[in-house]
């Protein structure tokens, strides 16, 4: 009869074999459970995600009259400015193009949301991406009266040298440092921004810092307008007379205005005599 193959090298071959696939087993099940423990299922859906999200709003309910630096010359340009429609994308590139923003003041709605167990808001900033300029003056456009009002929770002045964001009515007080945004996971809370600017023009992004638990590392990311651009934000001249043209909100399209008209929707606080 012949002898077993199991006998001598062949068998131990086959034992060592078999006790590294056991322990290849035990190790990876190990390594499993233990990795479980450490990264939940919610973490590995949000691993390629940024762990806070910002939205900006479009709209705040606010009232903000635009300037640009130029009119429009081409026809299709002119039709979507003169149109008016401050909503649709059309008026929104053409405005861009022509250098406009807003003037005196800018309100950011801003939304942000959490993808991990707790994030921290610690600073929002203005960051300029463009020197100072000066005040735009090529015409003024009256915003369409909404009617709603928007009240901002922090502000800040672009005509300091030293420029954060403070509480409204507290001036001179910083509100980050002392206080942050904590948030949860799919937590959101919403920032109403007002950004004021008197002396000069302004673009800028918004520059936002935070910290995730458990790093302690600071980081930051940019935040821009709806559609992508820089916000922007103007002075104005001290008269109306500044401006080129002064066009008005009629709700069928834009319409150029002189004299006291021009006047009272430039400076509609004031009482307006003289005329153009």
């Amino acid at each position: 009869m012949p002898e077993s193959d199991d006998k001598g090298p062949g068998k131990l071959a086959k034992v060592l074999l078999w006790l590294g696939a056991l322990l290849t087993a035990v190790v990876t099940a190990w390594l499993t459970d233990a990795f479980s423990l450490l990264v939940r299922p919610a973490d590995l859906i949000g691993a390629g995600q940024p762990p806070i999200l910002a939205t900006v709003l479009n709209g705040t309910g606010g009232e903000q009259d635009l300037a640009v630096t130029a009119l429009p010359t081409a026809p299709g340009d002119r039709a979507a400015f003169l149109g008016g429609r401050f909503g649709d994308r059309a008026f929104g590139d053409v405005v861009a193009r022509l250098g406009g923003a807003r003037v005196g003041r800018t309100k950011v709605r801003v939304i942000f949301e959490s993808r991990r167990d707790l994030v921290r808001v610690t600073d929002v900033r203005v960051k300029e991406v463009a020197p100072e300029q000066p005040v735009v003056t090529g015409a003024f456009i009256e915003h369409p009266r909404q009617g709603g009002t928007d009240n901002p929770q922090l502000t800040v002045s672009l005509d300091s040298p030293d420029a954060f964001f403070a509480r409204v009515g507290e001036p001179g007080r910083p509100f980050f440092g002392p206080h942050s945004l904590p948030l949860k996971r799919g937590e959101q809370t919403e920032l109403s921004l007002q950004i004021e600017a008197r002396k000069h023009s302004h673009t800028f992004l918004l520059e936002v810092e935070y910290v995730e638990a458990g790093s302690g590392q600071r980081r930051t990311f940019t935040v821009e307008d709806p559609d992508g651009r820089p916000f922007r934000v103007t002075g104005a001249p001290a008269a109306y007379t500044g401006y080129g043209t002064i066009y008005q909100n009629t709700g069928a399209g834009l319409r150029a205005v002189t004299g006291r008209a021009a006047c009272e929707l430039f400076r509609p606080e004031r009482a307006c005599a003289s005329a153009r």
